[in-house]
């Protein structure tokens, strides 16, 4: 399938991986974090409101439960602090990385 826009790469995903919680055995399948990353950033550009989530992301609450369980444990804090000392490690800090 081919990445639609505001979608990570797999690249970009593999730079944040390491710093997702792991997936530890659960009574139903796991959503696979790629993939609800992706829903996460669509609602945030799109505006829409959770309820919207295409379902190529998985179920709008498990996007909405991860983003709120991320936001809470700073699980989303730890990312961007991560990038941005690589950013600035690379002496990209400022200047655009990535353009959608």
């Amino acid at each position: 399938m081919p990445r639609r826009r505001y979608e990570l790469t797999d690249e970009q995903y593999e730079r944040i991986e390491h710093l997702l919680p792991e997936v530890e055995g659960r009574g139903c399948p796991y959503n696979d974090h790629h993939q609800v990353i992706n829903g996460i950033f669509w609602i945030l550009r799109s505006g829409a409101p959770w309820r919207d989530v295409p379902e190529r992301y998985g179920n709008w609450k498990t996007v909405y439960d991860r983003f709120r369980r991320w936001a809470e444990d700073g699980t989303l804090e730890s990312i961007v602090r991560y990038l941005q000392g690589e950013f600035d490690a690379e002496r990209l800090f400022g200047k655009t990385v990535y353009s959608a």
